[in-house]
């Protein structure tokens, strides 16, 4: 556990590997949208990171990026277009963090930044407004 350097000066066990700091969900989302973060123990047992996007091995800071639940940065066109290419009935507990297999749309129940600013994020695309509850609309 670690104290994060912004002024809300919260504990976390967040640890950012480009910048090597510990960072609370807020930075997270507002300082840190494209970094790798782990937990610092991750950190201590393998320093070794990619800052690659998973699905098309690109380096995250050349375009706009999503942070999942399980903290799993991706481009966001990259993850858009994997999901679109899941069978059209694929129902929302279908979709999967494409590394780790975690849940990609966030419980309706669970608050915070991450979940908050992933929600916003969703909700612009046709493909995931169904695993938020919302109605389809088309795609821009």
């Amino acid at each position: 556990m670690g104290l994060c350097k912004c002024p809300k000066r919260r504990v976390t066990t967040l640890f950012c590997f480009e910048h090597r700091v510990n960072v609370c969900e807020s930075c997270l989302v507002s300082a840190h949208p494209k970094c790798i973060v782990r937990s610092y123990l991750q950190w201590l047992q393998d320093s070794d990171y990619s800052p690659q996007c998973p699905l098309c091995q690109a380096p995250l800071g050349d375009r706009d990026t999503v942070r999942l639940l399980c903290y799993d940065v991706f481009h966001w066109p990259c993850l858009s277009g994997w999901a679109r290419a899941l069978p059209p009935r694929t129902a929302p507990a279908g979709h999967r963090c494409p590394q780790c297999g975690g849940a990609l749309f966030p419980p309706p129940n669970l608050q915070g930044p991450v979940a908050e600013a992933l929600r916003a994020r969703l909700r612009t695309a046709a493909w995931a407004r169904p695993g938020l509850g919302l109605p389809l609309v088309s795609d821009t």
